[in-house]
């Protein structure tokens, strides 16, 4: 019996190694980064700083591929039906994706469904800045002008249904005023028309105007943060000047197709989340306006939770409609 009892343990074991022999630890072989954007945008920018870094401290072989087009639902959606095996990888747009998901319920994927949240990347909040020239010294003069110009104060955005837009729609439910939004192809249309001032305001990202404000041609009247951004610590933010709570930001994150196996998971969240903690990759960030911002996969599928369910209720009750 102890002879037989040996064979069968030998045998065991032997089958354990072979098949630990057959399943290499990840990562093995090259990994995609999908950016569902163009080339030189702040997802694409975000995607190339962490990549650079994880195959420095990690060994990854990792590769960038912008696969633009519909609002970033043609790269999320190769992700979303790609192998679950952790080497195709969604750089997301996090902020956009849920927008999009309360805009378009007929989307080819489902943000909670088909993806396993891996971390949380960059936070960058959005800036009210004015044309220069707009008589508003301080968010109290703008909204006092708001509600003298009903209905005739404009704003612009990078599209309807764009965060951009949802900030303005956000900020005339908080002030109780109306303003007329302008929709452009993107925020570089946008903001050539702020500075000319064709418009008389916009919600925008700090890293795309940083030399208009420098040179003066806009204004910031604050930041959609519970915090002061700390590049402009003399900004105040929308909570300070009488909008408790109000927050608008973008956020990037890093999701794999749902199924993925859970050590392949954690493997990559722990490499992430050190990669995003590095002194370097904190300094990169912060030069373009965005924050380092990891998490537990845990704290990001609770994120995804609470603004899909603030967004959807922001679009159902303003009664957007995506052009």
């Amino acid at each position: 019996m102890r002879k037989i009892f040996s064979l069968a343990l030998l045998a065991a074991l032997f089958q354990f190694g072979s098949v630990s022999a057959q399943t290499p630890a990840y990562p093995a072989k090259q990994v995609r980064f999908i950016v569902p954007f163009g080339a030189g945008g702040g997802v694409d920018i975000f995607s190339r700083t962490l990549a650079q870094r994880m195959r420095e401290q990690s060994g990854y072989t990792i590769v960038v591929e912008n696969i633009p087009g519909a609002d970033g639902n043609i790269g999320a959606d190769l992700v979303a039906k790609a192998p679950a095996d952790g080497y195709t990888v969604l750089m997301s747009a996090v902020t956009l994706q849920i927008i999009n998901s309360a805009l378009q319920p007929k989307l080819p994927y489902d943000l909670v469904r088909d993806f396993a949240p891996i971390s949380l990347g960059t936070t960058a909040p959005l800036f009210l800045a004015v044309h220069h020239a707009l008589p508003a010294k301080d968010f109290k003069e703008f909204s006092a002008l708001a509600k003298a110009r009903a209905g005739k104060l404009s704003y612009g955005s990078s599209g309807t249904g764009s965060s951009l837009h949802l900030a303005g729609v956000m900020l005339d439910k908080a002030t109780g005023n109306e303003t007329l939004h302008i929709p452009y192809k993107g925020g570089g249309p946008l903001m050539l028309d702020l500075i000319g001032g064709h418009i008389d305001y916009a919600w925008q990202l700090l890293g795309v105007m940083q030399s208009s404000v420098d040179s003066g041609k806009v204004r910031l009247l604050g930041v959609a943060a519970l915090k002061r951004y700390p590049s402009m610590p003399n900004v105040p933010t929308m909570a300070e000047q009488g909008l408790p709570g109000f927050e608008a930001e973008t956020v990037y994150g890093i999701m794999v197709p749902k199924g993925t196996p859970r050590a392949v998971q954690e493997k990559l969240n722990a490499d992430v989340v050190k990669a995003l903690e590095s002194p370097d990759v904190k300094k990169k960030f912060l030069e373009q306006g965005m924050e380092s911002f990891p998490s537990t996969q845990e704290a990001f599928a609770n994120y995804l939770q609470t603004n899909i369910a603030k967004y959807s209720k922001i679009v159902k009750e303003s009664g957007i409609k995506k052009d």
